[in-house]
């Protein structure tokens, strides 16, 4: 277990607060987010949830995070 890693809620925060500044420094809140009308809120659009996704990947890549299964197939192989 790597003691430096961040956890899954630490690395989807960092994500939200980078999709949030970028869709509003690009002013694409319109593309992203959508009123929702069963919450009274907002949520994210497809395209908007893509952008997400690729945000957290690239987040989960750049610090080398591994899911649970992840790591137990590579202690499995070693």
């Amino acid at each position: 277990m790597c003691l430096n890693r961040l956890e899954l809620d630490e690395v989807c925060n960092i994500a939200g607060r980078v999709y949030f500044d970028v869709i509003d420094h690009l002013d694409m809140e319109n593309l992203c987010v959508e009123f929702d009308e069963d919450t009274g809120g907002t949520k994210n659009t497809e395209y908007g949830m893509e952008l997400y996704y690729l945000i957290e990947d690239s987040v989960k890549s750049a610090i080398k995070y591994k899911e649970e299964d992840e790591e137990e197939e590579e202690h499995e192989d070693n």
